[in-house]
């Protein structure tokens, strides 16, 4: 009875120990990651993305944005995606309106607005703005992102920028 009640004790210390970083990061420690990846989508301020992008995430970083063939890439074509706002967007701003944080993931209400500088998926330049909302979960690992879900409602920047 001894033993049983030891081996019970010493299970229930390891799975404390391994809870306790499982809760990983507080919501200061998760905003401090995070800061300057999403610095990087406020174009008109950003530093050097590779640079900015290569510090933040990890060299297996991996977003996400479907399921399908081409809708997961590394750090070097997020680096190229990232970098072409400049030309795309070049006004956009990205405003974090919500941060929660489960264990090593952060999740990110955001908001994203620009003017589109020529044609953005199909839709003629005509001067209008958009303003949408992102959701993005991210994977904390060593204190950098090492993945990204990301969800941005394109749609309605679409259906803003058709608007009479």
């Amino acid at each position: 009875m001894k033993t049983l009640l030891q081996l019970i004790l010493a299970a229930f210390s390891l799975t404390g120990v391994s809870t306790a970083s499982a809760q990983g990061l507080t919501e200061a420690q998760a905003r401090a990651v995070i800061a300057p990846w999403y610095s990087l989508f406020n174009v008109a301020s950003r530093g050097d993305v590779k640079a900015i992008e290569q510090q933040v995430t990890t060299s297996d970083y991996e977003s996400c944005s479907g399921y399908l063939p081409g809708e997961c890439w590394g750090q070097d074509t997020s680096i190229k995606v990232v970098a072409n706002f400049a030309n795309s967007i070049p006004d956009m701003k990205f405003e974090i309106k919500e941060v929660l944080v489960a264990g090593d993931r952060v999740i990110v209400r955001g908001e994203v607005s620009g003017t589109p500088a020529g044609v953005l998926f199909g839709v003629p330049h005509s001067g209008k703005s958009f303003r949408i909302m992102t959701v993005d979960i991210q994977t904390i690992k060593d204190g950098k992102i090492s993945k990204t879900f990301h969800m941005e409602n394109w749609l309605s920047a679409l259906g803003q920028l058709r608007a009479n």
